[in-house]
């Protein structure tokens, strides 16, 4: 597996996640991600999920093999 690019995803999926949180709280969205701003209140879900995914994704990522 290779660390470095799983690492990069997972910050990407946490930084679109917060970022895309963030963005709708004030009104605005993200167009390429406004699949899921249409689903009304299950955007919520997916914006925090996404935020989630991300954070494990990094923490799998980062640690050893060995453990």
């Amino acid at each position: 597996m290779n660390k470095p690019i799983w690492t990069l995803v997972g910050f990407i999926i946490f930084c679109l996640g917060v970022l895309s949180l963030i963005l709708s709280m004030v009104g605005l969205r993200f167009s390429f991600l406004s699949f899921i701003y249409d689903h009304g209140v299950l955007s919520l879900v997916i914006q925090v999920l996404a935020m989630f995914a991300g954070i494990v994704i990094m923490y799998v990522s980062r640690v050893s093999d060995e453990e």
